[in-house]
């Protein structure tokens, strides 16, 4: 059985002074927040949407798209 991927949620100090929290396995930005500490919150309750996955190929199709 895979293992599933460990996903980690780097923090960047933007400009003017808020924090992003990026998830590396869809590359979306998770939350932005004027407090790094608060963006641990919305780290635990990301998901990935399967269609930011699938636009960037990250997601196997589960179904063949070819024609019958």
């Amino acid at each position: 059985m895979a293992k599933n991927p460990v996903i980690c949620y780097p923090h960047r100090k933007n400009k003017d002074g808020t924090y992003d929290s990026i998830c590396t396995r869809c590359f979306a930005t998770v939350a932005r927040t004027y407090s790094e500490a608060a963006l641990a919150e919305h780290d635990k309750k990301h998901v990935c949407e399967q269609v930011t996955l699938l636009g960037r190929r990250l997601l196997a199709h589960s179904h063949s798209t070819s024609p019958a």
